[in-house]
């Protein structure tokens, strides 16, 4: 359905493609879109619609995946040169835009940031049931910030919660090491 909807783009006048993918990019990027008002001669609004998606989806993809000037027009042989040129030009200037932009994408998923942390540790040498413990006990107090205002979330944890706590992050820190590569 992609590689179909971008095959569209052979319908534009090669004077106006350039433009078109900049604009396709701007509007990636948080900036003015690309109006059917400019292009209403040369598709329907559902086949440009379609159009638009599969720039989008395409430029999206080249980018997530880190993909090379040769690799993007290996990508699209099924389209004319002149087309596979000016989309992976596109792609190539704008690499760092449209990055940054699926970025901070992703972070606005979540509202809340963590601001900052703070960890005490403890030893729990007995209970109102147990006479004798001897258990280490950590206690963190996050600082989220959400919107405007700060919320501190403690928790208190013993060894085995810990291990799981600092499992998660790791493979979180790992997640995010790949999104910057």
């Amino acid at each position: 359905m992609a590689a179909d909807s971008l095959q569209l783009l052979e319908k534009c006048p090669p004077e106006k493609l350039d433009t078109l993918l900049y604009q396709v990019i701007d509007g990636l990027c948080g900036h003015c879109h690309p109006r059917y008002q400019d292009y209403g001669k040369v598709w329907n609004i559902q086949l440009w619609n379609q159009v638009i998606e599969a720039c989008q989806r395409w430029i999206k993809d080249a980018v997530k995946n880190g993909l090379t000037k040769d690799k993007m027009e290996k990508s699209l042989d099924n389209l004319p040169a002149e087309i596979q040129r000016k989309l992976s030009e596109s792609v190539t200037v704008r690499r760092d835009d449209i990055r940054a932009s699926l970025l901070a994408d992703t972070a606005a998923i979540s509202h809340s940031n963590l601001k900052d942390f703070d960890w005490k540790l403890k030893l729990a040498l007995s209970s109102d049931k147990i006479a004798s413990v001897h258990e280490p006990l950590v206690t963190m107090d996050f600082d989220i910030l959400k919107g405007d205002k700060n919320k501190i979330v403690s928790l208190e944890m013993d060894r085995q919660e810990l291990s799981k706590l600092i499992l998660s992050l790791e493979t979180a820190n790992k997640a995010v090491l790949q999104l910057k590569t």
